[in-house]
């Protein structure tokens, strides 16, 4: 981390893992004239913070090799990796077999980082318990919404969980919306996570209808409505990961916060992979106690 603007190639010793690292002086962001180097060294610092919510987690992989202004693609099937690498076979929507990759270490995300993987993308559940997801997820998406509106549906969302007892913790997505998260025992199914994230969004909905929907169609909601998602609950799908770097302008975080940051009106842009490891270094961790909170559904 101590090397200035490094060139090439270097193999990382981390542990008992060596990482290959290519192209590091590769631009990723072209207006900010940010590096892979840069991103690699981001994700260095924050390793202890992003791990707990990648360990063990089969990831979605979305390539970025040429930079965030270059085409993405995903990847689903590793077809070749290091050693140290874990992969789980998963039986894709089309059927199809393949080798996910799974995050187990910090060698294993640098190495994901060097295919280009500037995004995390974590499943909801562990190769341990693939079935049952051990948090749930609200993605409030503005669309065309002003972004206090996202902030208020935000509270509304937390005042739902306080008044059924659960304990919810917000971040910003990184790119233009709040996600609410709820930990869980790994105790229910994808769909019965699903069925409950759905009431709870319509609840939200309900109580604040000028500014929160749960409406799909863009076309059909109001200019100013919050789009309550509920539905990245199912098996296989899954959301930017706490603590991950995005692949937005200005190289964004998407970033654990406090209630009261949402009150006093924080801003997506707040973040950046530039001052995020120090902001936590100050300040600590906004979700140190969010696995030691896991809750169990109030299910039917």
């Amino acid at each position: 981390m101590s090397l200035r603007r490094p060139k090439g190639d270097l193999v990382l010793q981390i542990g008992r893992e060596q990482v290959s690292l290519t192209s590091l002086d590769r631009i990723y962001w072209p207006d900010e004239k940010l590096t892979k180097f840069e991103l690699i060294c981001f994700y260095l610092k924050i390793a202890d913070y992003i791990m707990p919510f990648l360990k063990d987690r089969p990831a979605i992989l979305q390539r970025w090799p040429r930079g965030i202004k270059a085409p993405m693609f995903f990847q689903q099937d590793l077809e070749s990796a290091p050693g140290f690498i874990k992969t789980v076979r998963l039986t894709n929507q089309e059927g199809r077999d393949l080798d996910y990759a799974v995050y187990s270490t910090t060698a294993s995300l640098l190495h994901f980082v060097n295919l280009g993987t500037i995004e995390q993308h974590p499943w909801h559940s562990t190769i341990k318990r693939l079935d049952k997801p051990d948090w749930m997820a609200i993605d409030l998406d503005p669309k065309r919404a002003p972004w206090e509106n996202v902030l208020q549906v935000a509270l509304v969302v937390k005042a739902v969980a306080d008044e059924i007892g659960l304990t919810a913790f917000p971040k910003t997505s990184g790119s233009s919306g709040i996600h609410v998260y709820v930990p869980l025992k790994p105790n229910n199914s994808y769909d019965k996570v699903a069925e409950f994230s759905k009431l709870l969004a319509g609840e939200v909905a309900r109580r604040a209808p000028k500014i929160a929907t749960v409406e799909r169609t863009i076309a059909k909601r109001a200019t100013d409505q919050v789009y309550v998602d509920w539905m990245q609950n199912a098996r296989g799908k899954s959301l930017a990961s706490a603590y991950t770097a995005r692949a937005k302008a200005k190289a964004t975080v998407s970033m654990p916060l406090m209630w009261t940051q949402i009150e006093r009106g924080v801003k997506i842009s707040d973040f950046t992979i530039s001052n995020v490891p120090d902001l936590l270094k100050k300040k600590g961790d906004p979700w140190a106690t969010f696995f030691a909170e896991r809750q169990t559904l109030k299910l039917n």
